[in-house]
């Protein structure tokens, strides 16, 4: 049988073997963190090229409308 002293060894071991995993996934969530800020950065700056394209594109419906009127 192990004695007292291999069991707790065995058991500080994995204390920290699951301390580094922690750490790692620590890690992992500020890694993702940042790349979601990045994405939610990225999905603004296309949502306001997009409200800017709408914008000329109305405005181009509205001018040839326009047109048409005078016409």
């Amino acid at each position: 049988m192990s004695s007292a002293g291999e069991k707790a060894v065995g058991a500080l071991k994995t204390i920290l073997t699951l301390k580094d995993q922690l750490d790692g996934l620590g890690r992992d969530m500020a890694g993702l963190n940042a790349r979601l800020a990045g994405l939610a950065e990225a999905h603004a700056d296309l949502r306001d090229r997009v409200s800017r394209l709408e914008g000329v594109i109305e405005g181009a419906a509205m001018a040839t409308r326009q047109r048409r009127i005078e016409e």
